[in-house]
């Protein structure tokens, strides 16, 4: 009996047609059906566009998770654990069984009986292997600084200037972020009023960046770079509050920026930048914690923010609640609480997807080597 996939579709819609088979019939129709549903599965490179993009959803959800929780287990002062996927193989397997029994005798009163049967299994079983990060690549990744080249070229791509030092700058020529480290006082104020400025002096489009590398150490710097051409005088006037404010010659138009605190020259910036394990415990700092939690001493008091007009909003705000919430970009369950950002929320958003693509700034390239998987075949 060979029927098309058309007309098995007719016949399992249609009880009448269905039930004037044969029981032989019905039994060849089985087998049919059975073969005809293995010919329809897909193997190979068909199942890219179906097992690619279910990886990668699954592998950004669990990356978002995973940052979400060390940000939070940060602020409890607990240890952060990092996993990266290292390889995502996919192994499918497909069997089938057909089976006939029957008896043919002319002297029974029920006539010949024959009996066919099928079984079919359909098997997915992918191997994932995790790589933590410890020893020296987890020190690099979360110790090291993020380099200043690395950081405002970011500038360059487009981000907002005054978040990126906001987030990855602890000191640009001695102006202080925010003193005392995450639980500390506020920022410097004339640390604020340099990132408006810069805020205003990049949309009016007249600074830049440019990365140059020594031929003798072979490192990368950066230059800072002033327009002069068709100022208006509200950004003559930022310009000039930039360069009194780092403590920089009034007609320099290229400065350079090396890492440090304070440079001691007036024609360079030191900027001391923070690092992964920085970043995720500045945002630390802006969760929302249980009061019993604080009164426990598990974690520290909620930041108390200035009413100064120039005091630097909350980056990102990640809530805290006893049920699982219905609207979350990310959510994470710790000390039987859900800590989630809200799906709503476009700012926290942006900042936290900005911190992920950023730690990887400090990350030198050195990887662990994947561990070497075996595949048997069937």
């Amino acid at each position: 009996m060979n029927l098309s996939n058309r007309h098995l579709k007719r016949l399992l819609k249609n009880k009448e047609a269905f039930s004037g088979f044969s029981r032989i019939s019905r039994s060849c129709l089985f087998v049919s059906i059975a073969l005809s549903l293995s010919g329809c599965m897909s193997f190979g490179p068909p199942s890219v566009d179906r097992d690619r993009f279910d990886y990668i959803n699954a592998v950004a959800n669990s990356w978002k998770q995973q940052t979400l929780l060390n940000i939070v287990k940060l602020r409890y002062a607990d240890t952060p654990v990092f996993l990266d996927v290292g390889q995502i193989i996919s192994g499918y397997q497909l069997q089938g069984t057909v089976g006939i029994t029957g008896t043919l005798s002319s002297a029974s009163v029920y006539g010949d009986m024959l009996n066919l049967g099928s079984t079919g299994s359909f098997t997915d079983k992918p191997t994932i292997t995790y790589t933590p990060l410890t020893g020296a690549h987890f020190i690099q990744v979360m110790i090291t600084p993020i380099s200043p080249p690395a950081l405002l070229m970011r500038a360059v791509e487009g981000w907002p200037i005054d978040l990126l030092l906001q987030m990855g700058a602890q000191s640009i020529n001695g102006l202080s972020n925010r003193k005392g480290g995450v639980r500390g006082h506020a920022a410097d104020p004339d640390f604020l009023r340099l990132l408006d400025a810069f805020r205003r002096l990049q949309t009016a489009g007249v600074i830049d960046f440019r990365v140059d590398v020594s031929k003798e150490s072979k490192q990368e710097g950066t230059i800072f770079i002033i327009s002069e051409k068709n100022l208006s005088s509200e950004v003559q006037a930022d310009r000039a509050l930039v360069r009194k404010l780092l403590g920089l010659r009034p007609d320099l138009k290229e400065i350079k920026i090396v890492y440090g605190t304070v440079s001691g020259k007036d024609d360079v910036i030191a900027m001391q930048t923070r690092s992964g394990f920085q970043l995720l415990t500045q945002l630390g700092s802006y969760i929302e914690v249980p009061p019993e939690h604080i009164a426990e001493g598990r974690t520290y008091p909620q930041i108390q923010r200035s009413g100064d007009a120039l005091s630097l909003p909350p980056l990102i705000k990640i809530h805290v609640e006893k049920s699982l919430p219905t609207d979350a970009f990310a959510a994470i369950k710790y000390r039987d609480y859900w800590y989630w950002i809200d799906d709503r929320d476009y700012q926290s958003k942006g900042i936290f997807t900005f911190l992920m693509i950023i730690m990887t700034l400090a990350d030198t390239g050195e990887t662990t080597p994947a561990p070497i998987v075996t595949i048997q075949g069937n």
